[in-house]
């Protein structure tokens, strides 16, 4: 049945190149689960971590550690079993990953946007609606899934299988990303805004500001780890489709790298928060000579000062929630 598939895309790559995507793959999946390990390891070493909000990134980082070890199977072209259990690994884990990112920004807009208390009564529910999404999106194209040059997945020796590369993973993916930024943007406008009006208040320093839009500035690089590690990738696809018998190497380097790297940028960007960073050198002192605080006892500091204008300000609404919209924001 194999002999009769036709060579396509990465399989039109020499052996060498191909086994050097496999080890490239391999390489920077490595740093991603030792990223996703870290988290995990936070979240049971730390009690007062284990909030709401740092569910979402254990389970986050759970899909990412179980996606990005698919690669150690290597690229087992000759061993079935193997190549179709690699291919749904990473396509089930995969689509479970950024539907998780999508769950942070439905929260985090719940919380600070429309205010509402109940948002962790959701839980069970995002468990369900995410695992059953990304079972059908691995179940679907499952009669697809072969070696397609240096790792299995949906092999798209037809148009069919080309179709089911984006319907059941592109596609959800741009979706998602289209989503996340929405929710970032309109959470950083109320932000400017709430800012604006706290510091009309109280305008005692000048360099109050600074300190609050950095932090909001950072709720940008979020949406932006999913478009810059999955851009490449959907260029690489879409020249797979227009000429399949002409891969690009460069391209393929490319998409292995930023895809492989997901799991250590996720780490980076919703993990590695103050909190985190201090509970790790609370339990290992040694650990300070590493970590770099100072920027985040400034930013500690303006919160403080925004709990004062708080107290002293008028009852205003959006005001007296300026601080907790910012831990909110902050936390995840």
């Amino acid at each position: 049945r194999e002999e009769k598939r036709v060579r396509m895309g990465a399989q039109e790559l020499s052996s060498s190149d191909q086994h050097a995507l496999t080890v490239v793959s391999a390489v920077f999946s490595t740093f991603s689960v030792c990223g996703s390990a870290l988290i995990i390891a936070s979240y049971l070493l730390f009690p007062n971590l284990r909030k709401f909000s740092y569910k979402l990134v254990l389970w986050l980082s759970f899909s990412d550690m179980v996606n990005q070890s698919m690669s150690y199977f290597g690229n087992p072209k000759d061993n079935m079993v193997a190549c179709n259990l690699q291919a749904f690994g990473m396509q089930y884990f995969s689509v479970a990953s950024f539907l998780w990112t999508s769950a942070i920004a439905f929260v985090l807009r719940s919380t600070v946007i429309d205010k509402r208390a109940d948002i962790e009564g959701k839980y069970k529910k995002m468990h369900a609606v995410i695992w059953s999404l990304a079972a059908f999106s691995a179940l679907l194209p499952s009669w697809k899934y072969g070696p397609t040059g240096a790792w299995c997945w949906i092999y798209a020796d037809d148009l069919t299988g080309k179709v089911l590369r984006f319907v059941c993973y592109y596609c959800p993916l741009w979706f998602a990303i289209g989503y996340n930024t929405f929710a970032y943007v309109s959470v950083i406008r109320f932000l400017r805004r709430v800012e604006l009006l706290a510091n009309s208040i109280n305008s005692t320093s000048e360099s109050q500001p600074r300190f609050e839009m950095k932090a909001i500035s950072k709720l940008g690089w979020y949406p932006s780890i999913l478009i810059f590690t999955h851009a490449f990738g959907t260029i690489n696809r879409i020249q797979n489709w227009v000429q399949p018998h002409s891969p690009q190497l460069w391209l393929f380097i490319l998409h292995t790298i930023t895809s492989s790297s997901m799991g250590l940028l996720n780490c980076i960007a919703y993990g590695l928060n103050s909190s985190v960073r201090g509970a790790w050198c609370e339990r290992f002192p040694f650990l300070k000579i590493f970590i770099l605080t100072r920027k985040e006892n400034k930013f500690h500091k303006f919160e403080s000062e925004m709990g004062e204008v708080d107290t002293q300000a008028s009852p205003d609404s959006a005001v007296k929630s300026s601080v907790s919209i910012t831990e909110s924001a902050n936390s995840i």
